[in-house]
């Protein structure tokens, strides 16, 4: 009798010690910094950025950072599982003449702000709203 509590003993430990290690960890994004590709138009088209700018984000301290291609922003973060979201988004308030550049500026805080969730594939982020739609799209730097 006891070697059957023994062995089941051990088959339980065995079946943890496995399921404890196939699990998938939430990722690290402390210290990343992300190149925006894409990101969802005002008018729900998925475009490129205008090409005289560079979006970028930035994850440090527990913050977001970057540019927006015409101004410099930041923001607080938090990462449970799959599920991410940004705080209120702070930035500089430069004018920027470039045609498009200001709209798209609205248009990318916007959809940051509406982040719920992330996937990431490759080196690729996805950013993703609450209606399982996919807002942004970043290369890693």
């Amino acid at each position: 009798m006891s070697k059957k509590i023994f062995l089941v003993c051990i088959i339980s430990f065995i079946s943890i010690l496995v399921i404890g290690c196939t699990s998938q960890s939430t990722p690290n994004f402390e210290g990343t910094s992300w190149k925006l590709d894409i990101y969802l138009s005002s008018i729900d088209h998925l475009v490129s950025p205008t090409s005289s700018t560079n979006l970028t984000l930035e994850f440090k301290d527990g913050r977001i950072s970057g540019s927006s291609g015409c101004n410099s922003f930041f923001a607080k973060y938090t990462v449970e599982g799959k599920s991410m979201s940004f705080g209120l988004i702070g930035a500089t308030k430069m004018f920027c003449t470039n045609p498009g550049v200001m709209e798209q500026e609205q248009t990318y805080f916007m959809r940051l702000e509406s982040v719920k969730s992330y996937k990431i594939e490759g080196n690729k982020l996805s950013l993703i709203d609450g209606n399982n739609k996919t807002v942004l799209v970043y290369s890693k730097k």
